[in-house]
């Protein structure tokens, strides 16, 4: 139960860290020498500066927290890989695309949904064949090593 509340919670430090992090290259990009925490719609439509940055922090931490769990899928040995990757691609989906409603990271229109879900899905499956790749590599050379062990 320990490992499954500190990876959480580590997923949850990572979500903020990262979305803080992004919210102030977006503030240097834009170039007017303001903060921006979160987008401007998000003020008008949770009705104060506040609740908008809590919005930002809850969704944030609600997509870390969930990656960080998440990632027990691969823990599954009597799953096969396709079928880890799957349930975590799932998992992850929702979330994001929850996430990204609730703080307007993609526009609220069938179009900015799928602009939106189209961009994840690529970058979803590029980090995942990287880490594949990787593993798969690492493998490899284990298995060369246990074989000029044996001879």
């Amino acid at each position: 139960m320990k490992k499954y509340v500190l990876r959480t919670l580590a997923g949850i430090a990572f979500g903020i860290t990262a979305t803080h992090l992004l919210t102030v290259i977006v503030s240097i990009c834009i170039g007017k020498g303001i903060y921006y925490p979160y987008y401007p719609v998000m003020e008008r439509v949770y009705g104060n500066s506040l609740n908008a940055t809590l919005v930002q922090l809850f969704s944030s931490a609600l997509y870390g927290g969930v990656f960080g769990l998440s990632t027990f899928v691969f823990t599954k040995d009597n799953w096969s890989l396709v079928k880890q990757t799957l349930v975590h691609f799932v998992i992850i989906t929702c979330t994001c695309l929850l996430s990204g409603w609730l703080s307007f990271w993609y526009p609220h229109r069938v179009s900015g949904v799928l602009i939106a879900l189209g961009e994840y899905i690529v970058t979803y499956f590029i980090i995942w064949f990287c880490i594949y790749s990787s593993y798969k590599k690492s493998i490899s050379k284990i298995n060369e090593m246990t074989g000029e062990c044996e001879k």
